[in-house]
């Protein structure tokens, strides 16, 4: 096994880890920032691939990819807050209508990050083809 598979292999075990961890402490009640961080760390990999994609149909597939993931984000959390027969009842009276907000709010964190990067890429891009850097 080469250095370059194996620093992968550990860096894919060390992300599962911390998901794993995430995923056990966020699973007995959800807070707000629990939520950002959690859209956070799904956001990583598109913002990186919208930073290292050179064309548009890849940027096109990185807002889509990024427009899927806030939308199952944002359904997710409209049924936890909604649909679930008990927790829907619940959730405006004891945590409150911000709960509910951040919940959907942070939904909707992936489209913003990849947007905003391809948009600071393209600008950037333009930048630099009037001053003549490569």
């Amino acid at each position: 096994m080469d250095a370059g598979t194996f620093i992968l292999r550990q860096a894919v075990s060390v992300v599962a880890f911390v998901l794993w961890m995430l995923v056990e402490i966020t699973e007995k009640m959800g807070t707000a920032s629990t939520c950002w961080v959690l859209a956070s760390i799904f956001s990583i990999p598109l913002v990186y691939a919208a930073f290292r994609v050179t064309s548009k149909i890849g940027m096109v597939v990185v807002l889509a990819l990024a427009g899927g993931l806030t939308f199952l984000m944002t359904l997710a959390s409209l049924q936890e807050a909604f649909s679930e027969d008990q927790f829907s009842e619940r959730a405006p009276n004891k945590m409150g209508r911000q709960w509910v907000a951040h919940q959907i709010a942070s939904g909707c964190l992936p489209i913003v990050m990849a947007s905003i990067t391809i948009g600071l890429r393209h600008r950037w891009a333009k930048r630099d083809s009037k001053t003549g850097r490569t």
